[in-house]
């Protein structure tokens, strides 16, 4: 949820107070037992997080609700995210190669992250800056009509965006269109393990309805089992990544992953 006022915080002073608080809760849940691959850091455990809502557990959303061992305590990366870490490290060269890379609204760990490598051409951008610590290195984008050349990406990294925007054809059209041929993009949504079809129903537009029915205030939509689907007909091989048949188990327990999301990866083809 957005916090009242946050967006009155300069982004100096709101990096400046996040990193102390980070500081003092990496110190007090110091341990063995879990390890954050952005940070490095190893934890007693991960802080809880997420929002307990009736319709996340009633059609059952795998990436939404309140779950133990979310939030690392230094980095703040989430399940997800390190979930998209152990991707990249096990199954492709992203590391080593020369890459150029976009990646929509930005988690900072991961943009942390993708920005230290020397191999890469790291693009960002993120739709509104309104109530979130982004820098102006972070540019301004819109999904569904991306100011970039035609094939001009191998790489793009669209991690929970796609439930916030109405027109998501369109923007899967735009990331197939910016995409080189054979490249490939990482596109997770939060996904119903309950319903077959996805519900999207343009004139729930407040956002109290939006938080009852979709369960959260911006999100549009729910998608349903027919998500992969959803990607092939615009263009892409789609290929589910989970960690917990394809990774090492000791790996997978110590990041604390959520055992029933998979990864969706979409390849243009």
């Amino acid at each position: 949820m957005k916090i009242p006022g946050k967006e009155l915080i300069p982004y100096w002073l709101g990096e400046k107070l996040r990193g102390a608080w980070q500081r003092y809760l990496s110190l007090k849940y110091k341990g063995t037992d879990y390890h954050c691959p952005y940070c490095g850091n190893s934890f007693k455990k991960f802080l809880p997080g997420g929002t307990d809502l009736p319709v996340l557990t009633e059609k059952m959303i795998i990436g939404g609700g309140f779950r133990d061992n979310l939030l690392c305590p230094r980095c703040f990366s989430v399940d997800r995210d390190r979930l998209i870490y152990l991707y990249l490290k096990e199954k492709t060269n992203i590391f080593s190669a020369r890459l150029k890379i976009l990646h929509i609204a930005p988690e900072g760990c991961i943009r942390s992250l993708l920005m230290s490598l020397p191999n890469t051409d790291y693009h960002s951008g993120v739709k509104y800056f309104e109530g979130y610590y982004y820098d102006r290195k972070v540019k301004l984008i819109d999904v569904t009509s991306l100011q970039f050349e035609s094939e001009s990406f191998d790489v793009v990294i669209c991690n929970h965006v796609l439930e916030h925007v109405h027109d998501d054809q369109k923007a899967l059209e735009e990331i197939h269109r910016i995409l080189k041929p054979n490249g490939w993009a990482i596109l997770q949504v939060p996904i119903s393990d309950k319903l077959g079809e996805t519900e999207y129903d343009p004139s729930i537009s407040t956002p109290e309805d939006r938080e009852k029915i979709y369960g959260q205030h911006d999100h549009v939509r729910i998608y349903g089992q027919d998500y992969p689907k959803f990607l092939e007909r615009n263009g892409f091989k789609v290929v589910q990544y989970s960690p917990f048949h394809d990774s090492p188990q000791e790996t997978v327990k110590k990041f604390a992953l959520n055992p029933k999301e998979k990864l969706f990866v979409a390849y243009k083809v």
